[in-house]
């Protein structure tokens, strides 16, 4: 009894661990499970440009942010002659370029490629502010009419904000609005202003800044908006049109930054944004924005090898799928195989050549391998001898048919090189021994039983959710280790077996009646 609970604690185990490691890549790193679905990248270029002073350069740009839904996958800048860092602070980053010596009008380029998944920005803010913060007297008695008025006409609170932003619009000639917003010269200033009047109304706010998508746009500056927490998530509002923006059609910078650029050593400099629309697979999407964060899950996996090896690789995780179809033929259905596990080297020479094709040169090989086999019986050789020139017949074999199907035009059959040599010299040795000791019908019901499970394998592992699964989601070979252990701990009848004792149940239940 004990030894079972260790199995169960084992399967359990291995159960938990791959599942949790592809939740965690399909929820956190954005690794998706089905093969074909592709996302939207935006490739946003920056373009600076300024006049140098005759002297050092330094150019500081505050990049914009990421965050779990907002992912940056590709950075890249274009500078000539300019050092370039990337640093940190409270949260905010900043790229610096430098240069000894500048003259003229000068370009710099600043790429990035972001693509969006569902926001994760639903956290409640802190305690809201004090009302009427940075207020005076005059100004906090007019905000309390404004949200006095917009109460009495509205019920919920994203109503009110709506209607207190859309009342404090530029061209609004109330009294209170106009003292509200007097002296304010920057598109910044005046939706701070609001951003009090929405404290009042116990509606928490910030003010930031981003960059609205749209597929082809040049010359486009940064906008300012407000963002209101209200039904429990956050709402970005573009108050010049009043409409809410998706949070994948803009690109935020941190908030409550303020100078976007700085250009130290020049003079009437500007900033001005490309944005190009792309579409790309998740899967990759997700491998690069994972290597971009330094993600362990992806610098100590396969992503990490050179793509040729990862194509290796590929390959080689499919084949504990063949071993699990084989697993479960022999050990649950009752089918017998030659060998084992060639079935699995079958079915992947099968990926190269087809099915039909492959089923087509096997049997030729082992049966042209058989008659010369059985000449080989009545000279009474010893087994490595007879093994090798076994071999040699097999090579021979492949030759022959590589360089006829060449002459006749039917490039097909040069596939025959994807056969394993050796593994065929000793599939016709071990049938030849069988058809010796145990008769034709034998090797037909395990070279056919062989066959068979060949197929059945090179159709699970052609398929293409079952291969996405295997190559981005590695982890999930411990579930299947975890089937495997679970069969193998299984001692019953096997359904041949119950179709060969089914006469003597039936003859029982008779002698019972």
């Amino acid at each position: 009894m004990r030894r079972h609970y260790q199995l169960y604690i084992l399967v359990s185990m291995l159960v938990v661990l791959g599942v949790g490691a592809a939740a965690y890549k399909h929820f956190v790193l954005g690794f998706t499970f089905t093969p074909t679905n592709k996302e939207a990248v935006w490739q946003v270029q920056a373009e600076i440009k300024f006049e140098a002073e005759e002297g050092p350069i330094k150019v500081s740009m505050i990049l914009p942010s990421s965050d779990d839904s907002r992912k940056k996958i590709l950075s890249d800048n274009i500078a000539a002659d300019y050092q370039s860092k990337v640093i940190e602070k409270d949260g905010v980053k900043k790229i610096i370029w430098t240069k000894q010596q500048a003259s003229g009008e000068q370009h710099l380029y600043l790429r990035g490629d972001f693509y969006f998944q569902q926001r994760a920005d639903l956290q409640p803010p802190k305690e809201l502010s004090s009302d009427g913060e940075n207020l005076t007297e005059m100004q906090l008695k007019a905000a309390q009419d404004i949200v006095q008025n917009t109460q009495l006409s509205n019920d919920s609170e994203y109503d009110i904000a709506m209607h207190i932003i859309a009342r404090m619009n530029e061209e609004n000639d109330e009294s209170s609005i106009r003292l509200l917003l007097e002296n304010i010269q920057f598109r910044r200033e005046h939706m701070e202003q609001v951003a009090k009047v929405l404290k009042i109304a116990k509606i928490e706010s910030r003010v930031i800044r981003g960059l609205r998508l749209q597929d082809g746009l040049t010359q486009r500056s940064i906008s300012t908006f407000i963002e209101i927490y209200v039904e429990k998530q956050w709402h970005l509002i573009d108050s010049r049109d009043m409409t809410e923006i998706p949070t994948n059609e803009v690109i935020l910078w941190p908030v409550n930054t303020r100078g976007l650029l700085d250009v130290y050593g020049g003079k009437n400099s500007s900033i001005h944004f490309s944005v190009l629309k792309q579409q790309k697979n998740i899967s990759r999407l997700a491998v690069d924005s994972a290597k971009q964060s330094d993600s362990a899950f992806v610098n100590f996996s396969i992503y990490s090898l050179p793509t040729k090896d990862q194509n290796t690789f590929k390959s080689l995780l499919l084949i504990p799928l063949g071993a699990l179809v084989v697993v479960i033929l022999r050990n649950l259905v009752g089918l017998r195989t030659s060998g084992t596990f060639m079935p699995i080297l079958i079915a992947m020479t099968f990926i190269q050549t087809s099915l039909i094709l492959g089923l087509s040169l096997f049997l030729v090989v082992v049966s042209i391998g058989l008659v010369m086999r059985s000449y080989l019986s009545h000279l009474n050789l010893l087994l490595v001898p007879r093994i090798a020139s076994v071999l040699v017949f097999v090579i021979i074999i492949f030759a022959t048919i590589g360089i006829a199907s060449h002459k006749f035009g039917w490039d097909s059959g040069l596939h025959i090189t994807f056969f394993p040599m050796i593994i065929m010299s000793w599939t016709i040795e071990r049938m030849s021994v069988l058809w010796e000791e145990e008769g034709p019908h034998e090797v037909l019901v395990q070279g056919g039983g062989s066959l068979f499970t060949a197929s059945i394998a090179y159709l699970v592992m052609i398929n293409p959710f079952i291969g996405h699964l295997t190559y981005n989601f590695p982890e999930l070979l411990l579930v299947l280790l975890a089937i495997i252990i679970l069969i193998g701990s299984y001692s019953g009848f096997r359904l041949v077996e119950l179709a060969r004792f089914e006469p003597m149940v039936r003859v029982d239940q008779q002698n019972k009646q």
